[in-house]
């Protein structure tokens, strides 16, 4: 009898954990992210903007700008991409030559995790809503590296 209830609660809890956790193959859960972002400190103003191409296309791009220097000192062209029941997340940057993807690996429906353990820096990035206004991005890599954003939609 120990055995079987034991089994049911396994059951019921594994249900339940999978129901709470969102099917990480398409950009439906991602709607959220569409729009302007932006976060600043002292040092830094960054802007982060995503618009919907189509049910399997969101295009976005970055820029952070260096208040001391008074100029734009990165810029970055991402995308979203569905494909074959998969979402990618494309980042074409300065420092490297050719876009790099980064696999849908987790997601709820407030987070998505996006990995490439091939990568040099980033291997992920942690995409977190917490309210209809504000979100962090988390970047991180190997032994610790990392940084994470907050940004407020505008």
């Amino acid at each position: 009898m120990f055995k079987v209830v034991s089994l049911v609660t396994l059951l019921c809890f594994a249900y339940h954990t999978q129901a709470q956790t969102k099917t990480c193959d398409s950009l439906e859960s991602l709607a959220w992210l569409l729009g302007n972002w932006s976060a600043h400190n002292s040092k830094l103003k960054i802007d982060e903007s995503w618009e919907k191409i189509s049910n399997q296309t969101f295009e976005g791009s970055g820029q952070t700008y260096s208040i001391k220097k008074d100029k734009i000192v990165s810029k970055e062209t991402l995308r979203l991409v569905e494909m074959s029941g998969e979402v990618f997340y494309i980042a074409k940057v300065s420092s490297n030559e050719l876009p790099v993807a980064f696999k849908l690996t987790y997601c709820t429906a407030d987070t998505h995790v996006f990995e490439n353990s091939k990568h040099d820096f980033p291997k992920k990035l942690r995409y977190q809503r917490f309210a209809n206004n504000k979100m962090k991005v988390s970047v991180s890599g190997d032994n610790g590296k990392g940084f994470s954003i907050d940004f407020i939609s505008n």
